[in-house]
């Protein structure tokens, strides 16, 4: 059940048994149509059935009729066994017979409830008539030939041939044929009617789910490049296209997507330029509106100290420890300036504690295993720290993205001023000759780094994995430093 639960579940799956039912009703919808005309047809025209039965005993019959000297015994013997093609259950009327007359209409055996009839009491002046021009051989009664009078008997001539010559005739007479047909040929054709309705149900049934199959995985293989392309996307990842050459529905609604991916892309990329802009603009009304006017009040403070030095040593005194206070608030407000540029997970934090807190959420985010070895203990200047969540952030960020990997391992450890920071994955990797090409992330890694003396290792290979480690020595800041 879990396993059929599981498969109603799949699109693939779904589709094929839709393709499977829809086959297989439609052929049993078509066979019955089939069944019932040829139903239909019996009991439309029984007396048909009965005409090809008897010219077909009366083919068997030739051969008993040799130099025109039939032999009675044999035929009566064949007559009696003949009940597979005509049911002698519907001769047994006192007034129901078969026949077999000769070329002068003499019967030379009957069979039925009138074994000895006579031709000229139970035939009509236009029926022995026919029969006549039947056994002679003419054009317009040399084929089989039936009526059905107002009492519902019937009565049927067949000519028995050798080759093009008359040798007698079968003759049929019943009064239970006109309901007996129906209900005769209907116990000898239903068997073979359900062997064949079984037979094609079973072809329409393997024939509709191997077309649904084939059908199904071409739709599902497509839905999986779009899913894929799609979870790019949620990640961020625009550069990706949904390829699909078709022209159907989806194929067009592939085409709509890259566009809005395309859309997206421009509009986060005018976002950010827009942002940064706007961040310059704060930072420029912020220094302008603080720093700048504080620089200008010391460059007057220096003039007056240049003149008071001349003439007052004590006021230029004061004046130069009124300047020792504004070059610290200057200072303050620079670091608070500078406290707004950094990552709002380092607001309040150190670098291992806050690194650690990262890992363990982007862990979470991405359901990949991660070793995390994080000292965090490890106290390093603002820069590098700024410095180094970010380059952890655009590492794991790329392994998130790119590599397909199961297992992180994070290290971050301080030792002898030697801060060094590892990250690598067992995912994919890339070919290191194209390292140039890997985009901004890397690049901006390595001048994050580099702008602090520091080395950056990008070792990859494919299918193994990619190693990141950043080496810097630590330039620690004095605790007043930040005031």
């Amino acid at each position: 059940m879990a396993l059929l639960r599981r498969l109603r579940q799949r699109l693939q799956w779904k589709l094929t048994l839709s393709a499977l039912l829809t086959t297989v009703i439609t052929v049993f919808l078509i066979e019955l149509l089939t069944v019932l005309l040829v139903l239909g047809y019996f009991f439309v025209f029984p007396t048909h059935i009965w005409e090809n039965n008897l010219q077909s005993l009366a083919t068997q019959a030739s051969p008993f009729f040799v130099n025109d000297r039939p032999d009675r015994a044999e035929l009566s013997s064949w007559l009696k066994i003949s009940n597979n093609q005509v049911n002698t259950a519907y001769v047994q009327s006192p007034h129901s017979f078969m026949a077999v007359v000769d070329r002068r209409g003499t019967i030379l055996v009957a069979q039925g409830g009138n074994a000895h009839p006579q031709l000229a009491a139970l035939l009509s002046t236009e029926e022995r008539q026919h029969l006549q021009d039947l056994l002679n051989g003419k054009p317009q009664a040399s084929s089989v030939w039936s009526r059905q009078d107002a009492d519902q008997v019937t009565l049927i001539m067949a000519p028995v041939k050798d080759g093009a010559q008359i040798k007698g005739a079968l003759i049929l007479r019943s009064d239970q044929l006109a309901n007996a047909g129906f209900s005769a040929n209907l116990g000898n054709l239903l068997p073979l009617l359900i062997l064949n309705l079984v037979v094609i149900m079973l072809l329409a049934a393997i024939t509709g789910m191997i077309a649904g199959y084939l059908m199904a995985r071409s739709f599902t293989r497509r839905f999986q490049r779009l899913s894929v392309v799609v979870d790019a996307w949620s990640r961020g990842d625009f550069t990706l296209r949904a390829k699909d050459a078709s022209e159907d529905e989806l194929g067009q609604l592939m085409r709509q997507l890259n566009r809005m991916a395309e859309q997206l892309q421009q509009l986060l990329s005018t976002r950010q330029q827009l942002a940064t802009l706007e961040e310059r603009n704060r930072l420029a009304r912020d220094l302008h509106d603080s720093v700048k006017q504080q620089v200008f009040v010391l460059a007057m403070q220096v003039g007056v100290i240049r003149i008071l030095l001349g003439r007052d040593v004590a006021a230029a005194g004061q004046r130069l420890n009124d300047m020792e206070q504004l070059v610290r608030d200057v200072q303050k407000e620079l670091t608070s300036l500078i406290r707004e540029l950094r990552p709002i997970a380092l607001e309040g934090k150190q670098l291992g504690q806050a690194l650690q807190a990262y890992v363990q959420q982007w862990r979470d985010q991405t359901w990949i295993a991660t070793d995390i070895q994080i000292d965090d203990s490890c106290a390093v200047s603002a820069e590098l720290e700024d410095a180094l969540f970010r380059i952890a952030q655009e590492a794991l960020s790329n392994v998130a993205r790119h590599s397909n990997a199961s297992h992180v391992q994070v290290q971050l450890h301080c030792q002898d001023e030697q801060v060094t920071l590892l990250i690598a994955d067992n995912g994919k990797g890339f070919q290191q000759d194209k390292l140039e090409k890997r985009g901004v992330g890397l690049l901006s890694m390595q001048e994050r780094i580099q702008a602090l003396d520091g080395q950056i290792e990008i070792e990859s290979t494919l299918e193994e994995g990619t190693r990141v480690q950043v080496y810097c020595r630590n330039r620690s800041v004095p605790v007043n430093a930040g005031e």
